[in-house]
């Protein structure tokens, strides 16, 4: 068994206990609770002819989007301790078939 750290084991135990959110109907909707009352906005800005409520949906996408970049940006420190993780694990798979 691979020596991890107290933030890897932390990071097993997070992603072991979520694994039912992890499907992409789950993540679709997730993305659609950002996106759609924009979309919606600018709709309305279209139909009604309203340049200032088209602007507001504009505005809200765009606030979208950064916190998009944003959260992963954020999340990148997590995807570098999943990968120590697996790097581990790998080492510990290589040396115990070596073994055998």
């Amino acid at each position: 068994m691979p020596d991890f750290t107290t933030e890897e084991r932390s990071y097993i135990f997070a992603v072991g206990a979520h694994d039912n959110q992890d499907s992409g109907v789950y993540r679709t909707l997730s993305s659609a609770a950002y996106f759609l009352p924009s979309m919606a906005i600018g709709c309305y800005g279209l139909w009604e002819g309203s340049f200032k409520m088209l602007g507001i949906g504009f505005l809200t996408l765009i606030v979208s989007l950064i916190w998009g970049f944003y959260t992963e940006w954020r999340n990148a420190h997590i995807e570098q301790t999943g990968r120590a993780i697996f790097a581990k694990l790998r080492q510990a798979m290589e040396n115990r078939s070596g073994a055998d």
